[in-house]
């Protein structure tokens, strides 16, 4: 528990370590996602080695896919912008590597976080037979967007997406988690208040640095706070429910709710 304590201590100064590193050197929005989310991630991982394997495969199944037609429609709305990738190129003229790997760091660091100071729960089992649906569905919708994508584009041009996608993908997944097994979500507290935090210095950081910006307009309002401005949005999907959704995905499909 000294170990546990001293490593949950270590996880809740490093944000503030992370956003003096990023006023000191201006590193860029691909920068940002290794100092804020890898860095932990590999500390976890260290500390946690048993939980690395099935936080691994959970997070490349859940995000990778479904995180290109995320940013494709995101970026195509305006619902967020990252103006200077690192890599030329971009995958389907819009999707950003920054955002993959800020999808996939995300969930990642939120189910090891999980596993090694609260659920505690060293699987020989990678894979649950539950966890191909939740690929499956994934796949679907990767294969949709592609259809779309070539033929009837238009389509994806989809107004508020990110009340949309937030309300499908976190509130939804959450509620259902709750009411179902409550037990187990009193679990996901630590995880919340950890990753509110942790998104939240992300955020006001970004937003000073210019790592990304908002240029849409179909918000259902802004947030002002520390000299930036945010749809609340944000603050709803991304600081509150976002750690909260992963983990109701990852104990229903790939944990034992317990």
């Amino acid at each position: 528990m000294k170990k546990e304590s001293k490593d949950l201590g270590i996880m809740f100064l490093y944000p503030i370590v992370a956003v003096i590193i990023s006023f000191l050197f201006k590193p860029n929005a691909f920068g940002s996602v290794m100092l804020f989310l890898a860095v932990p991630s590999i500390y976890l991982s260290i500390r946690g080695v048993k939980y690395i394997k099935k936080s691994f495969i959970f997070s490349l199944v859940t995000t990778i896919p479904l995180m290109i037609v995320i940013d494709y429609i995101a970026h195509l709305t305006g619902m967020w912008n990252i103006s200077n990738s690192i890599l030329n190129g971009r995958l389907f003229d819009y999707v950003t590597i920054e955002v993959i790997l800020w999808a996939f760091f995300t969930c990642y660091l939120v189910v090891i976080f999980y596993e090694y100071f609260i659920d505690k729960h060293a699987s020989k089992r990678l894979w649950t037979p539950k966890l191909k649906y939740l690929l499956m569905t994934s796949l679907l919708i990767f294969i949709a967007f592609i259809v779309m994508f070539f033929n009837f584009p238009n389509l994806l041009n989809i107004p508020y997406f990110y009340l949309c996608f937030g309300v499908v993908l976190t509130l939804l997944p959450f509620l259902f988690q709750w009411f179902e097994f409550p037990h187990v979500t009193k679990k996901f507290l630590l995880v919340g208040i950890f990753f509110f935090y942790l998104h939240s210095l992300y955020e006001i950081t970004a937003l000073k640095i210019g790592w990304w910006t908002f240029p849409g307009k179909d918000f259902i309002g802004l947030v002002s706070l520390f000299g930036v401005t945010f749809p609340i949005e944000e603050v709803i999907f991304w600081f509150i429910l976002l750690a909260l959704a992963i983990l109701s995905f990852y104990e229903y499909f790939d944990d034992n709710e317990k």
